[in-house]
């Protein structure tokens, strides 16, 4: 605990040079403090140093300190904050409590006064950390055993019909690449990787004669088929986390003409992802052996995709895909000469 009091950053906002140096000095032994003048350079020195807590004086030129309270409470931040003001009150006190402030110190103060608060705030801030630790471990635990049991479910599928064996995890693969060559943040990639993963889970709804029928499937069979998005929709809502995956895993087989479904969006209407991975869904059947037809080339594939673009598929968005997954093959075969020469 030592250890960690001493590594324990805390930031002194006040625009008396007085205050903030009688603070620096009753801390330093224990703390790295560091000292801000006003509101504007605290945002700077934060986003260099996260602190522990902060001490904030309450009446500042420009922006202050209860309004400053005020930001951090509504940016939903946990961190610490003891209000410092020489002119105290019942109102003032009360407003700031209710702002989320930690604690309250009076001007003239003590350093034992200050040195007990500091304690008791780094030690809040420790525990809100483990309890945040425990509660993303528990999340990562839930989220792992969510795909554990979704793999079973695509597992099932790929038991059904050994033609589509393996697509869900090579489709998952592909968007993410190509969701990071379209220059998309972290989390999007993995909203979207997801999403691939996941895209097909509702066939375990799908009767197994429609699944594996070795020809072109019949009006009615093809009706049946087309539920398949709207059970995937529904076996993951209920999944909080998997929140941002419904609208890609719903609409990833509508058409920019409007004639896909299962609400026959069109256009704009259509999320963007969606579209991303509907080009990739299409471009994976295509190159693999299906019940219908053997597989293309993938210079055929693409042919064909493109020759879908302003029907089936959103144009430039399209071509930037398929621009892409051009790239991504010619890896994939460079890969393979260099694994076996």
């Amino acid at each position: 605990m030592e250890q960690m009091t001493k590594s324990a950053n805390i930031l002194v906002i006040d625009d008396d040079f007085g205050v903030r140096e009688s603070l620096k000095i009753i801390l330093r032994d224990k703390y790295c403090v560091s000292t801000t003048s006003n509101v504007d350079e605290a945002l700077v020195s934060m986003n260099v140093i996260r602190p522990e807590m902060i001490f904030l004086d309450i009446k500042m030129p420009k922006v202050n300190g209860l309004d400053f309270l005020r930001q951090m409470s509504s940016a939903n931040s946990t961190i610490p904050i003891i209000m410092i003001t020489a002119h105290p009150s019942i109102e003032t006190t009360i407003t700031s409590l209710r702002n989320g402030a930690f604690d309250f110190i009076v001007k003239p103060f003590q350093p034992a006064e200050i040195l007990n608060v500091a304690e008791k705030a780094l030690h809040y801030s420790i525990e809100l950390w483990e309890k945040d630790l425990l509660v993303n471990n528990l999340r990562k635990a839930a989220q792992q055993n969510f795909f554990s049991t979704t793999e079973a479910l695509l597992h099932a599928i790929d038991a059904k019909d050994s033609y589509t064996a393996g697509h869900s995890k090579r489709v998952s693969e592909l968007s993410a690449f190509v969701a990071k060559e379209l220059g998309k943040n972290e989390s999007e990639v993995e909203v979207l990787r997801y999403s691939a993963y996941l895209h097909d889970i509702g066939k375990i709804g799908v009767g197994d004669l429609v699944l594996t029928k070795p020809s072109y499937l019949t009006q009615e069979e093809f009706q049946l088929m087309k539920r398949h998005s709207e059970i995937g929709y529904k076996i993951i809502a209920p999944i909080k986390f998997m929140e941002k995956c419904l609208p890609i895993v719903r609409h990833h087989h509508e058409w920019y003409n409007g004639k896909g479904y299962p609400d026959c969006l069109q256009g704009s209407e259509i999320p963007f992802e969606a579209s991303i991975l509907s080009i990739i869904d299409a471009y994976d059947a295509l190159t693999s052996d299906r019940h219908y037809h053997k597989k293309y080339s993938h210079q055929k594939a693409c042919e064909i995709i493109m020759q879908g673009i302003n029907t089936q598929f959103v144009p430039t968005l399209t071509e930037k895909v398929l621009a892409i997954i051009d790239r991504y093959h010619d890896a994939c075969i460079q890969h393979k000469r260099t694994k076996n020469p």
